[in-house]
């Protein structure tokens, strides 16, 4: 199909930008052409899944303490920015001293947070696990920084013939070297030209992977809202909420019965 010769719209309401709206793409690929044509720079619909999630679960966000890793400059990353009274990005700028601001922006590794514990009420990112090297230190860091009652959302590619929950796309080397076990994939990068590689291919048992790596409770939603304007591949929403304090010591009562400990065994 030529270029340009694709063209879809639908009326909507954006859950980003609060309007009656159009989603139009010119590109069979949704996922990143299917733009609100009112959303500030436009949104796709992983990022207005993401708000639409945000929105259901915590109304009160502006009110919150936010954390988002390597926003966006548009859709739900700007709204955030704007109007939450307590938000902070950050951006991984590998060779620079964590926890510095570098040329404007605070320097962090989702892997090796330099973030107090309990610093904020929700994290956010919008395709970012996809390129981390070690997701089960980045979803512990991510639950350290959390206080109880939050929650970690975040999107990325969940590939729909996967059954296993992750698979590495390459290992490194003792040398630095990468040795490539899948064809690389390369994505953008919002401050990197070269853009990013993708390390992790994740699949479906994902959300049983997550609490063995930090104690979450897990949910992912996948969406058909043409409403929304949220079709097209990869638009799951991952929701890993940290028990608050009453919840938590329920559970720690409960963890030594026996069916506790078989749904241990069965994760």
């Amino acid at each position: 199909m030529e270029r340009g010769s694709f063209n879809f719209s639908v009326q909507g309401l954006c859950p980003i930008c609060q309007q009656e709206t159009v989603f139009e793409s010119h590109d069979p690929w949704f996922r990143d052409h299917l733009n609100c044509v009112k959303c500030q720079g436009g949104s796709v619909p992983r990022e207005r899944a993401l708000a639409l999630v945000l929105n259901e679960h915590f109304p009160q966000w502006r009110k919150l303490s936010i954390h988002e890793s390597s926003p966006s400059q548009r859709g739900i990353s700007v709204l955030v920015a704007k109007e939450a009274c307590h938000y902070i990005a950050t951006q991984f700028l590998p060779g620079e001293k964590l926890g510095q601001t570098i040329r404007g922006v605070r320097n962090e590794n989702l892997e090796e947070q330099t973030f107090p514990s309990e610093s904020f009420d929700i994290v956010l990112s919008l395709d970012v696990m996809e390129h981390v090297y070690n997701p089960d230190r980045a979803f512990q860091e991510v639950y350290r920084t959390l206080r109880p009652g939050g929650a970690y959302i975040c999107t990325f590619p969940v590939r729909k013939h996967q059954t296993n929950a992750w698979e590495r796309r390459f290992e490194k080397n003792d040398d630095g070297s990468l040795r490539h076990l899948k064809e690389p994939e390369i994505h953008g990068n919002p401050i990197d030209a070269a853009g990013s590689i993708v390390t992790i291919d994740y699949g479906y048992d994902l959300h049983l992977t997550i609490p063995n790596w930090a104690p979450f409770d897990v949910r992912i939603y996948r969406f058909a809202d043409l409403y929304h304007g949220i079709v097209g591949e990869y638009t799951e929403v991952i929701l890993a909420s940290k028990r608050d304090r009453i919840r938590a010591g329920r559970m720690e009562l409960t963890s030594s019965t026996s069916w506790f400990g078989r749904l241990s065994s069965i994760w």
